[in-house]
């Protein structure tokens, strides 16, 4: 499924112009798209926000538009995941803002993998997020679903 976000930005004139923001399934770079020209890709290298194709477009925008995806946890959520157990966990792919599909490798015993995983999943975060993750055996013969919800700790200041 493809994920597609609404993204307005403001131009150096003031104006708020209206793009799409993109990515095709199993695809790691995201693509911007102003009505149904589509301008450029772009991907996170190293930490940082580059286009790779397309026409030039400002570096501020590329950043803005790589900062606001990454606030909607499309590509932290998944990479954070598959970091947490990458000797486990074969795919992790995002379905939607609010469902992630996760695969597991051949020799993982799903349901041994269950208990540990509904345990320290939601340890990874500590941003406000709400999703629903199903973990899928290699062959898809087992599955499970696991509400993730995390509330981040506010501080506490002394007056």
């Amino acid at each position: 499924m493809m994920i597609a976000l609404d993204y307005h930005f403001k131009d150096i004139y003031g104006n708020f112009r209206h793009f799409i923001l993109f990515q095709n399934p199993g695809d790691d770079l995201w693509c911007v798209r102003d009505e149904n020209v589509l301008l450029a890709r772009f991907s996170r290298l190293n930490g940082v926000w580059r286009q790779l194709s397309g026409e030039v477009l400002p570096n501020g925008f590329i950043q803005a538009a790589g900062t606001f995806i990454q606030q909607y946890h499309y590509d932290s959520v998944p990479l954070r995941i598959k970091e947490r157990w990458p000797g486990i966990i074969s795919t992790v792919e995002k379905k939607s803002d609010n469902e992630i599909s996760v695969v597991c490798k051949p020799q993982v015993n799903l349901r041994t993998f269950q208990s540990i995983f509904c345990k320290h999943v939601k340890l990874i975060f500590q941003q406000d997020i709400a999703m629903n993750l199903t973990v899928y055996s290699y062959n898809f013969a087992e599955d499970f679903t696991y509400k993730l919800e995390v509330k981040a700790k506010k501080e506490l200041r002394s007056v």
